[in-house]
């Protein structure tokens, strides 16, 4: 039995608009700016401990892009103007636009860490990463589909509060998992076989006419007539 999972180096899991929906930064409307950029007082307490309008702005858009997507984003003021614009109309009207300084990096790591905090998240380190190749194990044994496991995993991401890895590691999580999954059943299969079996499974697998024996078992039967059982 040919290893396919094994000879691919990284599955192809979602298409480029599925990864773009899932990992893509939000490009809010209007009424969402509304919804995701209001304050709840808790995040007033934390907005007020932060110096500086720039560090301001980062924070609220780090903080409105979090709620909808539970994943932290670059926010270069420029490459998000439009919500930069709302977030000054509206926090900080006698601000100009074109004055605020970019934010380094340190006081957007800072910022993660309040964030997380603040939502009850944790970020997915070694620890995690080995819970969620446990749980990609557990899944493949359900279904050997790689969409099915990989929605289960971001399920589990949501339901564990977990900040989701990149798009990258979760194929190679799936994959693994997918691959060790073939690995021990096609060990439980020749352990148990006897070769003559064996061979009849190979048989059943080939598919010299284009069309493998075993997709025939696979449909069901018409009616209950004896030329169907058969």
């Amino acid at each position: 039995m040919d290893d396919e999972l094994g000879t691919q180096r990284r599955l192809h899991i979602l298409d480029d608009e599925e990864v773009e929906a899932l990992y893509g930064r939000p490009c809010f409307s209007v009424e969402e700016r509304a919804e995701y950029f209001t304050l709840e007082p808790a995040e007033v307490a934390l907005l007020r401990s932060l110096r500086g309008v720039s560090s301001h702005v980062a924070f609220l858009l780090q903080l409105g892009y979090f709620k909808a997507k539970q994943l932290f984003f670059p926010v270069p003021f420029d490459e998000v103007a439009e919500d930069v614009a709302y977030l000054l109309a509206r926090y900080f009207p006698q601000v100009p636009q074109a004055s605020l300084p970019s934010v380094n990096s340190r006081t957007l790591f800072n910022q993660h860490h309040m964030l997380l905090a603040h939502f009850d998240y944790r970020r997915c380190g070694a620890k995690e990463r080995t819970q969620l190749a446990y749980r990609a194990s557990q899944v493949a044994r359900l279904n050997a589909k790689p969409v099915y496991v990989f929605r289960e995993l971001w399920q589990y991401l949501t339901e564990q509060r977990i900040v989701a890895p990149g798009y990258t590691l979760l194929q190679d999580v799936v994959g693994t998992a997918l691959t060790a999954e073939q690995t021990r059943l096609a060990t439980i299969l020749r352990t148990n076989l006897v070769p003559q079996e064996c061979a009849a499974l190979d048989t059943l697998l080939g598919s010299d006419s284009g069309l493998h024996l075993i997709t025939q078992l696979k449909h069901d039967p018409k009616d209950f007539s004896l030329g169907e059982m058969r």
